[in-house]
């Protein structure tokens, strides 16, 4: 791992020695570090979950940039509260691994196509954050479980205006255990857009979870933003079948945030989701009660504010949170920071004195 940090700090700096160099078609890539700490203990509730853990910390790079006419992004993910997995994963598609998205893009005109590691189109609010800015403890079990990124291909539309974007994206599926190999693929079509206060994230989805049999989401994301507020309300339907199509799996959830001139956000957050057991492995300890029976219901509610205290940057974030859910039965209180250290920005800045 230190290696390839090593590796790409080496790279990032040729870029920037020879930055004055490059023919106009060329780009300095964007090379970003972002660590995170996260403090989480829990007090229990008549007999709830009890102990202590690391939340959400973990380490990320994130390296974005051009060449001519083609730009490329790369995600890695090399430490987490369980790191090991991240590397025994390696180059799965029915878990996380310590590569989150690795795309190579192409843009004609209005049109572009994308190829490599993404993220699956699935068009929830909850979904569209980076990971490494989630509070874990106030998501769905539908985040913590779907392994959603996923090796494959997209086509995608925006209007002139760019307030509208359309994909058509496929992938391997999350229920297959190797790329392609697995011989399951997933089918997306995908639309967001700004349209004044309203900004939706649509999609539906058919995931491929045995030889041609699929589980079909439409996954209802909508954001309203009403001066310092925003509103996000998330609605999705997971279906196998026809028969019963909207009462198998769903979920809602809904978050209010305001923002204060862009140094405070306070907000709230909850969501009910009503599941079947063996769909995504529900099963999983994490999701049984403290009595050890599967509950086929969950719902979560917190609250938090996030404070960001460097001058005119919201690189910096520190945070504190407070959640419950029915299967802990246990209030977390989370305390951590998040840091997005633009190395780029930092070597450039340094090469002007």
């Amino acid at each position: 791992m230190r290696k390839g940090l090593a590796l790409l700090v080496a790279i990032l700096c040729y870029f920037c020695t020879y930055s004055q160099e490059a023919n106009e078609d060329s780009r300095i890539p964007d090379f970003v570090v972002t660590p995170r700490f996260d403090a989480n203990p829990y007090a229990p509730i008549k007999g709830g979950y009890s102990g202590f853990d690391f939340g959400n910390s973990s380490l990320y790079t994130f390296l974005d940039g051009s060449v001519g006419d083609f730009s490329y992004s790369l995600c890695n993910h090399w430490v987490s509260t369980d790191t090991a997995a991240l590397y025994q994963n390696a180059f799965r598609s029915d878990d996380v691994d310590f590569i989150d998205w690795l795309t190579l893009s192409y843009q004609v005109g209005q049109f572009g196509f994308t190829v490599g590691k993404d993220m699956l189109a699935i068009g929830t609010c909850e979904l569209d954050y980076y990971d490494v800015d989630v509070h874990t403890n106030l998501v769905s079990p539908f985040w913590h479980k779907i392994a959603i990124y996923q090796w494959g291909g997209e086509v995608n539309f925006t209007t002139k205006d760019e307030g509208t974007l359309l994909r058509f994206q496929f992938g391997t599926s999350p229920f297959g255990e190797r790329p392609f190999a697995s011989k399951l693929f997933v089918y997306s079509l995908y639309w967001s857009g700004e349209y004044g206060c309203f900004s939706p994230i649509w999609s539906t989805n058919f995931v491929e979870y045995e030889r041609g049999r699929f589980l079909n989401i439409i996954a209802l994301g909508n954001s309203f933003s009403v001066g310092d507020f925003t509103i996000e309300v998330d609605y999705m339907n997971r279906a196998s079948s026809l028969k019963k199509f909207f009462d198998q799996e769903w979920s809602v959830g809904a978050q209010l945030l305001y923002n204060y001139q862009d140094k405070v956000e306070a907000f709230v957050k909850g969501g009910y989701e009503n599941y079947r057991s063996d769909l995504f492995g529900y099963e999983d300890e994490i999701f049984i009660p403290t009595d050890h029976t599967l509950c086929p219901k969950y719902w979560y509610a917190g609250c938090g504010i996030h404070y960001f205290p460097l001058r005119e940057s919201r690189d910096l974030r520190l945070h504190a949170v407070a959640a419950y859910n029915s299967f802990a039965n246990s209030v977390s209180m989370t305390f951590g920071a998040t840091y997005h250290f633009n190395l780029t920005q930092t070597i450039l800045k340094h090469k002007k004195r």
